[in-house]
């Protein structure tokens, strides 16, 4: 069961710390979710899929830390947030997935979400997570399974979201990436998701760290994201600021705090500054001194990469946003923890 006091706290902790920074503080010690890569292995090829090198997730070579070694990272890195994060790849290829959802659990991590394409998702799965991110790009199951390059897996998909969305635990997100053909299909989703319930996110499709070509530009893009500010307003859980999405609309330049969440590689490597660029700060398992590199991306300032990418990915321009206007910062916040709180939890 979800401790919402502790989550609060922990949240609340984020917050007084980022608005330190805000004020010139320049205080930075305690990231708001810690962000695990599982494996880089995935059961999709999608057309988009892009590391920030240029190469699909898949195509990398990591070597993967075994269930004992993330129980040991898990028990490290619960002391600066006892929020979880479980990514890829696709996560659900990860053999013993449920032993890490376990050990997150017995760690003290509070609230733990899911990012996944929910093709192998099981129920022992889903009631064991708080939230769940699933990937839906259209409605259309041709254009999309064409996209994923995996015939009858958005129909699958479409399934298990209908089926989940009955439930008040675990909380949903569908993630959308817009791509110049699928515009219009994105609008389809995010209504979908009205009628569901459905939280809802949708980013630009990158190449590298810029925008794919056919967005920049493209009235039918600015519309979408018009649509999506408007949904906004008028009460639909959408996750993302209203400043993110007028600023992805013409790819802003904007100031990128890249460490306001931690993000682990499969094989234990500490990213810093950030995932697009590829780098770490050393190998939380391999280093003798593994608090070292935590402190060191916790460490006393707030920082900036100053790298002149400015990627317009949500994690990075969005938080960035908040973290430099309080009164935004508050609001948003308030609004996500509502967007993915929930009521006991009901088995599947």
């Amino acid at each position: 069961m979800l401790d919402q006091g502790s989550r609060i706290s922990s949240v609340l902790k984020f917050f007084f710390h980022q608005l330190l920074a805000v004020f010139g503080k320049k205080s930075f010690h305690f990231p708001l979710a810690i962000y695990v890569y599982l494996t880089f292995s995935c059961n999709l090829r999608c057309s988009y899929c892009d590391d920030g090198s240029g190469h699909k997730f898949p195509e990398l070579s990591k070597s993967e830390l075994s269930p004992n070694q993330w129980r040991y990272l898990f028990n490290l890195l619960v002391k600066f947030s006892d929020i979880l994060m479980i990514s890829g790849g696709e996560p659900m290829m990860y053999p013993q997935i449920q032993d890490i959802i376990k050990h997150a659990r017995e760690a003290g991590f509070t609230f733990i979400s899911l990012n996944t394409n929910g093709l192998l998702i099981t129920p022992e799965i889903v009631n064991s997570v708080d939230s769940i991110i699933i990937s839906l790009d259209s409605l259309n199951k041709s254009r999309s399974d064409k996209i994923w390059n995996s015939p009858g897996a958005t129909d699958q998909v479409i399934k298990t979201l209908d089926r989940l969305s009955g439930f008040s635990k675990p909380t949903l997100l569908v993630n959308s990436v817009i791509l110049p053909g699928n515009i219009e299909d994105i609008l389809e989703v995010m209504n979908y998701c009205g009628r569901k319930n459905i939280t809802f996110s949708a980013g630009p499709a990158l190449h590298k760290t810029k925008p794919v070509p056919g967005l920049l530009g493209n009235p039918r893009y600015k519309e979408l994201l018009e649509k999506m500010i408007k949904a906004k307003r008028n009460g639909q859980k959408i996750a993302a600021s209203e400043k993110y999405l007028k600023g992805v609309g013409n790819f802003k330049r904007f100031n990128c705090h890249p460490l306001l969440v931690w993000r682990v590689y499969p094989d234990g490597g500490l990213v810093f500054p950030c995932s697009r660029i590829g780098k770490t700060a050393g190998n939380l398992i391999k280093k003798p001194n593994p608090i070292g590199l935590l402190k060191k991306a916790a460490g006393g300032y707030f920082f900036e990469t100053n790298c002149g990418e400015n990627c317009p990915l949500s994690c990075y321009m969005d938080t960035s946003y908040m973290v430099q206007r309080p009164l935004e910062l508050m609001k948003e916040g308030f609004n996500r923890f509502h967007m993915f709180s929930h009521f006991p939890q009901s088995k599947v």
